[in-house]
């Protein structure tokens, strides 16, 4: 019974050896090869010849690998097609190679200028900034350089952020990414400079310190507020009866930061003292040891008793005790 078993299988395989013995396989590999973006198979980058037709068909549609990114060359050898063809069973003995023994393989792509993205990337910032484009002025020192894409029917669109959304002066950087369809293929840092210039308040001469701001010493001009980390002032109406906190040169920006509203009462202002103590109102007098703002605490001497005591200034000339 054994024997009867191992006879025919025995005959199977001498007969199946002998058909695959007589499949002559020739492949000619091409020397260079421009293809699209797509998985290569063996007939992309040779030319294969054999006297089976389905064999043929089968050794054409062996997938040897994915293309190169644009701009790039993959190369194939001999080994790698015959480590396909032994994956596939294909019996080595019968192949015949031409004399080339690699192809280099290169992708059809399209440019997509260095110009283009930055322009798009510019158009993007433009629509996010909150000023006219007049207050501005956007510079780019590193424009991106071209980009390769494979070619495509597709449609390329760009998708863009910034990096520091609320940034809207200086230095800011961008994102822009690339796609074909729904497949993003490229991330491209882009960098701008924004200069903002704005109509502000400044010094028309030298303010000393504690001066109080009038129009005499106010002018409007426009100017590089781009660096000025301090709050501007675009209107001199706004800035009258201010004092400065420190002394001002000509020329210079007016910032929330030099200036603030003068004290209501100043150190050695003679004010009334009131005092509610009850039921019981009084009335006196009294000297501000320290200048004092509405609605602060400040320390005052009584001129009858000649004690110190603290108040709460509640005008130009009087003061509310503290108990």
């Amino acid at each position: 019974m054994k024997w009867n078993f191992f006879i025919p299988l025995s005959i199977a395989i001498f007969f199946a050896l002998r058909t695959a013995a007589g499949d002559t396989i020739t492949i000619e590999i091409k020397d260079k090869v421009t293809l699209p973006e797509k998985q290569i198979t063996l007939g992309d980058i040779a030319y294969v010849s054999c006297n089976n037709p389905s064999l043929l068909e089968k050794i054409n549609n062996i997938l040897i690998g994915n293309t190169p990114w644009p701009g790039n060359v993959r190369k194939i050898e001999r080994d790698v097609l015959n480590a396909r063809l032994m994956d596939e069973g294909i019996n080595l003995n019968n192949v015949t190679y031409g004399s080339t023994t690699a192809s280099l393989i290169s992708v059809e792509s399209m440019t997509i200028t260095g110009e283009e993205i930055l322009k798009t990337a510019r158009e993007y910032l433009l629509s996010k900034l909150s000023r006219q484009e007049s207050e501005i002025i956007i510079e780019s020192d590193r424009p991106p350089k071209d980009k390769l894409l494979p070619a495509s029917e597709g449609n390329v669109h760009f998708e863009i952020s910034q990096i520091d959304s609320n940034k809207n002066r200086g230095n800011v950087q961008l994102i822009v990414r690339i796609f074909i369809d729904d497949k993003q293929y490229l991330k491209v840092p882009v960098f701008f400079n924004i200069r903002v210039y704005e109509d502000i308040v400044i010094s028309n001469r030298k303010i000393d310190r504690y001066d109080t701001l009038n129009l005499d010493n106010l002018t409007i001009q426009r100017m590089d507020t781009t660096k000025l980390a301090g709050l501007t002032f675009v209107s001199k109406e706004d800035l009258i009866g201010k004092r400065a906190v420190r002394a001002i040169q000509p020329n210079t920006p007016i910032t929330a930061d030099i200036v603030d509203n003068p004290p209501a009462i100043k150190k050695g202002d003679f004010i009334k003292v009131f005092v509610q103590t009850g039921n019981l109102h009084v009335v006196t007098k009294g000297v501000a040891k320290e200048d004092g703002y509405l609605g602060k605490i400040i320390r005052i001497k009584n001129i009858d008793s000649n004690k110190e005591l603290y108040g709460k200034v509640e005008d130009s000339t009087s003061v509310k005790i503290v108990f």
